[in-house]
C-alpha cells in the first residue's frame, strides 16, 4: 500500500506555507519528493543548478514572501496537479526572467492563496508532460498524490488552520499520513 506523509518544507515566507510529501517507508528514513527534486539538480557539477536555484527563489522568496500562491505562478494545469514555473508574464517580472523555454519542471497542488504542496518534477524534453521521459513517472505520482489530498480535504480528513497558512487533521494535530 502506497502510504505518504503531508509535510511542512518551507514555512518561513510571510505569505504562503509550503508542503512536501514523503513516501512513508519501513525505516521511515525516505526523503521527501521535493527534496529529492532539488538534491538531485542543486549538485555542483549538474548543468542545471543555476536553473534549480532560480526555481528555488521563485517559491521561496517571490511566491513565499512577496505574492502568495496567485493564479499568475499556478497556470499550468497537468490534469490535477499543477507544474512551477508558471507561463512567463511580462507583469510579473521574476516569472518573464526564467523565460519561455525553462528546461525544469516541479508538479504541485495550491490548496490556497496560503498553502501550496510541492511534489516532484524533472527535465521537460517534450511538448506534452506526459511524454517526457524523465517527468512521466513524475506526472502519474503527481496525480496519485493530489487525488489523495484532494479527498482527504473534501471529506474533512485534512482542514486548514484558522489563520490559513497550515494544514492539519480533523482532530488539530498536524501529522497528516494518507
Amino acid at each position: 500500500m502506497n502510504i505518504f506523509a503531508v509535510e511542512i518544507w518551507y514555512d518561513e515566507g510571510k505569505i504562503c506555507t509550503f508542503y512536501t510529501v514523503r513516501w512513508i517507508s519501513e525505516d521511515n528514513n525516505s526523503q521527501s519528493e521535493t527534496d529529492r527534486f532539488f538534491d538531485s539538480y542543486t549538485m555542483s557539477e549538474n548543468k542545471l543548478e543555476e536553473k534549480a536555484m532560480q526555481l528555488f527563489r521563485l517559491i521561496t522568496e517571490c511566491i513565499g514572501n512577496r505574492y502568495g500562491a496567485t493564479d499568475d505562478f499556478f497556470d499550468r494545469f497537468v490534469n490535477k496537479a499543477q507544474e512551477l514555473p508558471p507561463k512567463p508574464k511580462v507583469w510579473v517580472e521574476e516569472i518573464k526572467d526564467l523565460g519561455i523555454n525553462f528546461p525544469l519542471r516541479l508538479f504541485c497542488y495550491r490548496v490556497s492563496e496560503q498553502i501550496v504542496i510541492l511534489f516532484n518534477g524533472g527535465i521537460k524534453e517534450s511538448q506534452a508532460t506526459q511524454e517526457s521521459k524523465y517527468l512521466s513517472m513524475k506526472f502519474y505520482e503527481a496525480q496519485t498524490f493530489v487525488k489523495k489530498i484532494e479527498d482527504a480535504l473534501h471529506s474533512g480528513m485534512i482542514q486548514i488552520s484558522e489563520n490559513e497558512r497550515y494544514l492539519q487533521n480533523f482532530d488539530g494535530t498536524t501529522e497528516i499520513i494518507l
